[in-house]
């Protein structure tokens, strides 16, 4: 990693998923349009480059601060210019923040304080807005004549100390309000004194809280289940550096995948609480939202090598902060107290913690927490199932294998990339990348058993029309962490595919009750056991909920449209499934029982796929 003085310019746009749900095409299409003749020359023509990018976000440097200012200004007037003969409602308006800063290049990446600070301003920023640090103010006052606001010192998420901020002002354009800043207290040297003391004998601090209003269980959006059921909010960065950030997300992942493993316990998933991430978070509203009993929060400090977590574990039912406790430790020090932490909250919550090997965090799989940065940042990238993202996390995980040929972790990972380079049909040789991911899937078994090991070998599996042997590999999935989100799914998929329909379906909706911000693949595979259960209602109900949301799966909605037409020819109303039939070729103009067919080559039940298929005929959906 190579760090480096650079200016660092933070773009989205606001209101974006309001835009995405009026209409998602045209928003879309009209994003490619801008960037291609606007905002991308723009930034060649400055001398900048595009270092990351995310749906409708962009994080560009640039060597010149005086540049970069000049960049974000044309593209502003480019856009107003663009607005002008749209509705308001219709408008794309960029929000920008620039600042000069100290970043670490991990890659092509940008990572550090300096642009976490560009991030923080650009959400200050009002529509259409820019706003710059006091270190771009100085750079350019006196070579580009800007009318700039002194918005004053403001505090930043995440960031411990104030940041002077300066608004570029347009014609008629007042001075956003920004939030103030507190004040901060300074410790007593007593309490300086007993961090050292903890850090010497690894002590927990008890702190006590107060207690909150409860939750009364029929307001929660989702039924409380039975079994203890906890919620790990995305733990907090504090300090004075917050190119940090990643060690937060680790503490964060590490202790879900290890409370997963607990068959007495549900923890909700990492991709369901991200939502809650630099947000100021209300127990008894989390507790409602996702119909859980417990909530864990927390934040991690680090100065220097040292690392102060502080976490807490509230009974929104009771409402009450069972306990709060601290404890700091040093980085080589992390994988112990990630332990003692995941203990505590078991042991708090009267569940019993069986310490081996099946109950080992993902940072000892990683191989160190060093690895496991590696394999979280891989991961993100991977999620975005994109030629981009799937480039990058093949770029890191790749790099962690060769420095890693013998741990199981590293080629689980490889596996993965293989089999998704197929599926994005991104390959060269499918064959090859297919027997690849087969040879890493049954390497990363051979040196360690684990869950998400097996639910890969069962995926493998099923496309081979193995079917015997991928419900085996499914079951032993279950059975290693049989309160994974992403297991019991996709063990579920595997085994209604393979012939266990209600055995699957039951998985795959427990995969949803443990995520509720469940993938969007996932109701494919759900709405199609409950059409072979004869489960109607409930698949219309599914399929209705998909075709009303904005999930970005685009495999999601076509087959939304399909159960809610093969639903009506099930029921006798032809009138109807030929309605619903329209609507699928306007969703998915290439809709065929040919491709209906290809889709579910792996169906064990063909006997259940005619029928489907025949559905779908009689609706009107062509053959070819």
């Amino acid at each position: 990693m190579e760090r480096k003085l650079v200016t660092i310019v933070a773009a989205d746009i606001a209101g974006f998923s309001r835009l995405v749900g009026v209409d998602e095409e045209a928003t879309l299409a009209a994003l490619r349009e801008i960037r291609n003749t606007l905002v991308d020359p723009l930034i060649a023509q400055h001398d900048g480059r595009i270092a990351n990018t995310a749906s409708d976000s962009l994080l560009v440097e640039f060597a010149s601060p005086v540049e970069a200012t000049r960049c974000a200004v044309a593209v502003q007037a480019g856009m107003a210019g663009r607005n002008t003969a749209l509705p308001e409602d219709r408008r794309i308006e960029f929000r920008i923040g620039i600042n000069l800063g100290d970043v670490v290049d991990n890659g092509g990446d940008l990572l550090g304080d300096g642009v976490n600070i560009a991030a923080r301003l650009e959400a200050l920023a009002p529509p259409g807005g820019i706003i710059v640090s006091r270190a771009i103010r100085d750079q350019v006052r006196d070579r580009i004549d800007l009318p700039l606001a002194d918005l004053g010192e403001v505090e930043v998420k995440n960031i411990t100390r104030a940041v002077r901020a300066f608004q570029v002002l347009g014609e008629g354009d007042a001075p956003v309000a920004v939030p103030a800043r507190a004040t901060r207290l300074r410790l007593p040297l007593l309490m300086a004194a007993a961090a050292a003391l903890a850090v010497a004998v690894g002590v927990w601090v008890f702190v006590q809280r107060p207690d909150f209003t409860p939750v009364d269980p029929a307001e929660m959006a989702l039924e409380l289940p039975a079994k203890p059921a906890i919620a790990v909010l995305p733990f907090e960065t504090r300090g004075d550096d917050a190119a940090r950030d990643w060690i937060a997300d680790g503490i964060t992942e590490s202790i879900i995948s290890t409370l997963s493993q607990a068959p007495d316990m549900i923890v909700i998933a990492r991709s369901t609480i991200l939502k809650y991430k630099d947000t100021v978070v209300d127990t008894a509203q989390v507790s409602r939202d996702l119909g859980v009993r417990y909530v864990l929060s927390g934040s991690v400090l680090t100065v220097g090598d040292t690392i102060r977590v502080t976490t807490e574990l509230a009974d929104a039912v009771e409402g009450k902060q069972i306990w709060s406790l601290q404890k700091e430790s040093t980085q080589d020090n992390l994988l112990t107290l990630l332990d003692g932490l995941s203990q505590k909250v078991f042991e708090e919550m009267s569940v019993s913690l069986t310490v081996g090997e099946g109950t080992r965090n993902w940072i000892e799989l990683a191989g160190g927490f060093d690895n496991y940065v590696t394999v979280i940042n891989g991961r993100a990238e991977f999620q975005k199932f994109s030629p981009e993202g799937h480039a990058k996390a093949e770029r890191l995980w790749s790099g962690l294998l060769a420095d890693n040929p013998d741990q199981a972790f590293a080629n689980y990972l490889m596996g993965y990339l293989h089999w998704q380079k197929v599926v994005m049909r991104l390959s060269t040789n499918p064959a090859a990348d297919w027997a690849e991911a087969g040879r890493l899937a049954r390497r990363a078994l051979e040196l360690r058993e684990f869950g998400d090991f097996y639910t890969l070998a069962a995926v493998l599996a099923l496309e081979e029309y193995r079917h015997d042997d991928a419900i085996a590999l499914a079951d032993k999935a279950v059975a290693l962490a049989p309160s994974s989100a992403d297991t019991n799914a996709l063990a579920g998929m595997v085994k209604a595919t393979s012939g266990q329909t209600r055995e699957g379906l039951e998985l795959m909706e427990l995969g949803m009750r443990l995520e509720p911000d469940y993938p969007g693949w996932l109701p494919a595979p759900v709405n199609f056991a409950r059409l072979e259960l004869g489960r109607y209602d409930q698949a219309e109900q599914l399929a209705t909920e998909v075709l009303a949301s904005d999930i970005r799966d685009v495999r999601a909605k076509p087959f939304a449209a399909a159960v809610l037409t093969a639903v009506a020819v099930f029921e006798g109303d032809l009138t109807a499934a030929q309605k619903r039939a329209r609507r699928l070729t306007e969703i998915f103009p290439k809709a065929s029982a040919a491709n209906a067919r290809q889709i579910r080559r792996a169906y064990k039940n063909q006997v259940f796929v005619e029928r489907y298929i025949d559905a779908l005929v009689q609706a009107g959906i062509p053959e070819n």
